[in-house]
């Protein structure tokens, strides 16, 4: 059968169209594939409790943790009293050692911390939104201040490099804060992961933070592992156990990084209790 040109035109087009259409399908299949492994990596893995310590002591309203494998630091609020407290705590017998009220006028709300090298990072803000923070550098054993700056906003937890870079995020971890070690400020930008993050920590690359998240219709105690330039989320954990006191709800307040494991710090005084997670083997 021969075909008309008007026929034979309209074929060519189907031809191409068919012929785009493949082509398309082909090209997308890479990049469906690294949507669905980016999305495989960013389930969040299960980890489960697997050391815990008692503290027994008299912590108040718990804020931050920050963990070497000497000591424990815990800050925490004294609401009836208003007032702000640092712990440094002996890991071998679980009793302070060393114990300083930071409490700074109407800033009395010491937030999420972290030790490095020869400074331990800590926010001391006003217990409300939108308010005012100063941010201090403490001596790790002594606990005397090594120096500070002031932010004119509510930090709830910070994290430091120690190089360039001190992090914070403010009330319910709307948006992310950039200083350098001086209290600069280099940049502020929107928390893209929407987790309001109880404690940070600065670790191997990743900006760690402790929160809960809604799954499935399921709240998941979790950290979050993110770019510490974009914050975007790089990995995530959930954190799978019962604390002393019968919940899930680990992440609710402190939290610390050191090698291959987490520490969570999520009860009040006087039963405190740090808990152990390890990371699976890479």
């Amino acid at each position: 059968m021969r075909l008309g040109v008007e026929q034979s035109l309209r074929l060519a087009r189907l031809c191409a169209w068919v012929l785009g259409v493949c082509l398309a399908v082909a090209s997308s299949v890479p990049r469906l594939q690294a949507f669905a492994q980016e999305r495989e990596e960013l389930r969040p893995r299960p980890i489960s409790l697997v050391e815990q310590w008692p503290l027994e002591i008299p912590a108040h309203h718990v804020q931050g943790l920050a963990v070497t494998p000497e000591n424990f630091w815990i800050s925490s609020v004294d609401r009836g009293q208003r007032k702000g407290w640092v712990f440094r705590i002996d890991r071998r017998t679980s009793k302070i050692v060393a114990a300083r009220d930071v409490t700074l006028g109407a800033q009395y709300h010491p937030g999420g911390m972290q030790v490095v090298r020869d400074g331990l990072w800590v926010p001391v803000a006003e217990y409300r939104p939108k308010s005012t923070t100063t941010v201090l550098k403490l001596d790790p054993q002594t606990l005397e201040t090594l120096s500070s700056f002031a932010v004119d906003d509510h930090l709830g937890a910070t994290a430091c490099d120690g190089e360039s870079t001190v992090w914070g995020v403010n009330w319910d971890s709307r948006q992310v804060y950039f200083f350098d070690l001086a209290g600069k400020l280099k940049e502020k930008r929107d928390n893209p992961t929407g987790v309001a993050y109880q404690d940070l920590d600065y670790w191997d690359g990743l900006l760690f933070g402790c929160g809960a998240t809604q799954v499935d219709d399921h709240r998941l105690a979790v950290v979050d592992g993110l770019d510490p330039k974009s914050c975007a989320l790089q990995t995530r954990y959930e954190l799978r156990g019962e604390t002393r006191s019968g919940n899930n709800n680990f992440s609710r307040e402190g939290f610390a990084k050191l090698d291959g494991d987490f520490y969570l710090l999520p009860e009040d005084g006087p039963a405190s209790t740090v808990y152990r997670f390890a990371l699976p083997q890479q």
